[in-house]
């Protein structure tokens, strides 16, 4: 049987975790810098011994991750993490972390007053009577 196309078969194809893996790995060690476009689907394909549609979802996993932007008839560019949207649970945690640097800040100011309000009493009591 004479089997044509893209067809995953045996040990010599990656599927398309480990091949997200490996471009995950290649986009943090600087190989593809924020901006850079990655090669074509068939390029990688080539490169990791995979299938071109293994490739394609591999590279969609990573856009879904936000790591990588695929844009139409362009291929797929290397995202800039900091351009990344926050998800409702990572803004929570972000704000509860300002409410709790907030809440030290105004603990330090109140040991402050309350210093000062000392002192201010020291002061008076020292003061000669009219």
């Amino acid at each position: 049987m004479i089997v044509t196309g893209d067809v995953e078969t045996g040990a010599e194809q990656r599927n398309r975790a480990e091949l997200a893996d490996l471009l995950r790995q290649e986009i943090d060690s600087g190989k593809y810098p924020v901006g850079t476009k990655l090669p074509s689907y068939r390029q990688l394909a080539e490169m990791f011994g995979a299938a071109p549609n293994t490739v394609g979802e591999a590279v969609r996993m990573l856009a879904a991750e936000g790591r990588v932007k695929v844009k139409p008839n362009a291929g797929a560019v290397v995202a800039d993490p900091d351009d990344q949207p926050k998800t409702p649970e990572q803004q929570l945690q972000e704000a509860r972390a300002g409410l709790v640097e907030v809440r030290e800040q105004l603990r330090s100011v109140r040991r402050d007053v309350d210093a000062l309000d000392s002192r201010v009493a020291d002061l008076i009591a020292g003061l000669p009577a009219d």
